[in-house]
C-alpha cells in the first residue's frame, strides 16, 4: 500500500521545474521533502494534487495510489481516492464557514466509498450529529477555538491559525495519504508541537505522510522515517533522520553547487 511517483518531469509552459522524480510513500510512514528556496518543492506538491497550472513533460502514467493509476485524475477525483494537500498559503472563501466546508468535504469523501457496509449503515441525520461532535472535539484537541468553526474562510485568520485549520481538515477527512506544504512556516514553538503531534496522530492511524519543509524544526517533534532532498528540481539524496541533521548543520551547499 503506497503512493508512488514514477519518473515525473513537469513545469510551466516551456520551463521544466521537476526532473525525473521517483518517490514512494508507504502507508503509515512519515516522509519529509527538504530543499532550498526555488528547488521545486511546492511545485511537486501541486503536481501531486493535479494542479492544472503545471504540465507534465511526458503523458505517461506517473502517479499511483495503492496500485491505482490516478495520473489523469482531476484534483477532486484524487481527493476522493484519499489524497490530501494542506496548502502553504490557504485561500479564503468568503461566506463559507469552516464547519460547513469540512462537513461538505467529509460527506463527499464518504460518498466515494461504495462498499455495501457503508451504504447500509448510512444515516444522514445521525452522521451529521456525530460529525459535529467529532469536529468540536478534534478542534479543541489541536487548539482551534470552537468559535472558529462558525467563522468564514475569508482570510481573517492569522498564519498560525490557518495552519491549524489545515491540520484540522486532514484529521477530520482521514486521508490515505497527506501532503503538508510548509505546514511549519510561521509557527511558534507551542503551535509547532501541536502540529507535529497531529501529524503523528495521522501516521498512527495509517496515513502515509509527506511533509514539505525548508527546516529541521518540526522534525525535532515528529521523527521522519525517510528524508528526501530536492535541489534544482531533482531528488539528490535520500536517507533517515541523520540526513536532516546534516542539512541543519551544513545547509544545501554541497548539492546546490552541482551543475545538474
Amino acid at each position: 500500500m503506497s503512493l508512488k511517483v514514477n519518473n515525473l518531469s513537469a513545469g510551466i509552459g516551456n520551463l521544466c521545474i521537476l526532473h525525473d522524480i521517483d518517490l514512494k510513500i508507504e502507508k503509515g510512514t512519515l516522509n519529509v521533502l527538504m530543499g532550498p528556496n526555488g528547488s521545486g518543492k511546492s511545485t511537486f506538491a501541486s503536481v501531486l494534487m493535479g494542479n492544472p497550472k503545471y504540465k507534465r513533460v511526458e503523458k505517461k502514467p506517473y502517479l499511483s495510489l495503492n496500485g491505482k493509476d490516478i495520473s489523469n485524475f482531476e484534483p477532486h477525483e484524487r481527493a476522493k481516492c484519499g489524497l490530501f494537500l494542506a496548502f502553504q498559503n490557504p485561500s479564503g472563501i468568503p461566506g463559507v464557514s469552516v464547519a460547513n466546508l469540512l462537513k461538505t468535504s467529509y460527506q463527499t469523501v464518504q460518498r466515494s466509498d461504495n462498499t455495501p457496509s457503508k451504504k447500509s449503515a448510512h444515516n444522514p441525520a445521525l452522521s451529521v450529529f456525530k460529525f459535529h461532535q467529532e469536529l468540536v472535539l478534534t478542534a479543541e484537541r489541536i487548539g482551534v477555538p470552537r468559535d472558529f468553526l462558525g467563522r468564514s474562510l475569508d482570510g481573517d485568520f492569522s498564519g498560525g491559525e490557518k495552519k491549524k485549520l489545515e491540520m484540522l481538515q486532514a484529521i477530520v477527512l482521514k486521508p490515505k495519504y497527506a501532503v503538508f506544504d510548509e505546514i511549519d512556516t510561521g509557527l511558534d514553538v507551542d503551535a509547532l508541537k501541536t502540529i507535529a503531534g497531529a501529524i503523528l496522530e495521522l501516521k498512527k492511524k495509517g496515513t502515509g505522510i509527506l511533509v514539505v519543509t525548508h527546516y529541521h524544526r518540526i522534525l525535532e517533534y515528529a521523527k521522519p522515517d525517510v528524508v528526501h532532498v530536492l535541489v534544482k528540481g531533482r531528488i539528490v539524496a535520500s536517507g533517515g533522520c541523520k540526513l536532516a541533521l546534516e542539512i541543519e548543520k551544513n545547509g544545501y551547499s554541497k548539492w546546490s553547487k552541482s551543475k545538474n
